[in-house]
Order: C-alpha cells, then structure tokens, then sequence
C-alpha cells in the first residue's frame, strides 16, 4: 500500500485532504491495498500557456500525486512532458511539489508542437527499457523478416503503472501514437488520456476504441477546464476502467499475482 495519512498530514499537510478523498475513491474500487506506480504526463505546447500561468496545472498535478501517494510508498511520481519533444522531467514529491510546476516551465519552455507518440515512447522506454525500439520494417526488415513486425510478446512485472496523460491539442504524429498504444497493450500500463478544452479530440478519444490490442490498455474523457471536477468526482472518474484493467492485464499475464 501507500504512504499512510499520517505521514501524508506531518510532511505534506497542504496534501491531506486530496490523499484522503482518493483514499475514499480506492475503497471503492476495491484498490485499498493496490499498489502501482504512477506517472503525470503534460502537454507543453503553447496552447497550455495560461493552463500553467494560472497555476490550473500545479492544482491539478498535486491531486495526482495524491493519489499516487496512495498507490506507492515512495511519495512521488514520474513526470514527464510533451510538445514539439518529449522529456523525462524527474519526480514531484512531498518534499518538492509546491514550487514543481513553476520550477518546470522554467528549465521546459513551452513548445510549439504537439506529438503524443514521442512522449508515449519515451514513457514506454522508462519503465521498461527497449520496448519501444521497433523492429526494422524497411530494407532489412524485408529482406530478414518479410517486412512485417513480428508479434511483441507480452511483458510481465509486479507492479502496473498508470500514466495520467493530459493535453488540450491534437496529436502531430497520430499513427505513431497508435502504433504506440497497440505496442504498449503488450506491457503493464493503463492510459487514462484527459483532454482539456473543446477542440477536436476524435483521435485521442479513439485510442479508447483502438482494434488489435492485446487488451484495452486506455481510457478517455474530456473537460472544459483542469479543475473542472470536485476531487471526489475526479479520483472516481480516474478508477472508472483501471480496476477492469487489472484484471484483464493479471489474467493476460502483465501483472505477476
């Protein structure tokens, strides 16, 4: 299980009351005891300006953490962001999260750009290195392999990982990021995609619904504003297809009982 509430209200008490909302999301979901690890993955394009300058993004990124408090005992979560580049962008935590959003436009400058496939790849490959290198499909590829990408066995590991992925844009680069997500089915992390504003999200809401998956590795909603649901309604909304999830990936294999 996770850090204990106690702990939570002595080192971070600006954190207690999303830890125990999300605690109550979890009963609910029969995830007391669940473990994971936790990933926050942001748009940087610049679109997302006064998402940040409004200080939406740093709300939204400690409700996160929260949560992740909950699923891990190390009080802290993977991030990472995307725009024109991805970048691993270190861990926000219950000694540093206060000042981590500022502290992050200041070393990550917004992009102009929007590509989900770099930044599904460069998450794929942190938790499980190599995974997201394809298999050649061009003059090689057809000469030792007929061209066609051999079947990716799927991977196990003790622990999932749930990435929050959030942007307000559409994807540059959408058959990567398919491809991407097809891939990753294989490998023990659920997508729970978050779509900010009212542009056209059909392609990321599709990756919901995407054909040839191992299993359904993702989830989708969209909203007006980053803080637009209460706490309670986000930590609930958040649970609405993992628990499923996890069954399916034990019963397939990705998660080690």
């Amino acid at each position: 299980m996770g850090i204990s509430l106690e702990k939570i209200e002595k080192e971070a008490p600006q954190l207690i009351d999303l830890a125990k909302k999300a605690d109550i999301s979890l009963k609910k979901a029969n995830l007391t005891h669940h473990r994971a690890k936790v990933a926050l993955c942001l748009d940087i394009s610049g679109s997302m300006s006064s998402l940040y300058s409004s200080g939406k993004i740093q709300q939204f990124a400690e409700r996160i953490l929260a949560l992740g408090c909950q699923f891990d005992d190390d009080g802290a979560i993977n991030i990472f962001l995307f725009g024109a580049n991805s970048h691993e962008a270190g861990d926000m935590n219950l000694k540093n999260f206060q000042n981590f959003i500022s502290s992050l436009q200041q070393r990550y400058p917004l992009e102009g750009g929007t590509y989900y496939g770099k930044a599904i790849k460069t998450i794929r490959n942190f938790y499980f290195p190599g995974t997201a290198q394809e298999p050649a499909t061009g003059m090689f590829g057809g000469l030792f392999g007929g061209g066609k990408k051999p079947q990716k066995e799927a991977i196990a590991a003790s622990q999932p990982v749930y990435v929050m992925f959030v942007t307000d844009g559409a994807s540059m680069d959408q058959q990567v990021t398919a491809e991407q997500i097809t891939r990753a089915s294989y490998e023990p992390i659920f997508w729970q995609f978050m779509a900010i504003g009212s542009g056209n999200f059909e392609f990321l809401e599709s990756l919901d619904n995407l054909k040839n998956r191992y299993i359904d590795n993702a989830d989708f909603f969209s909203v007006q504003d980053p803080l637009a649901f209460s706490d309670d309604k986000l930590y609930d909304k958040l649970m609405t297809e993992y628990p499923n999830w996890l069954k399916m990936a034990k019963s397939k294999g990705l998660l080690l009982s």
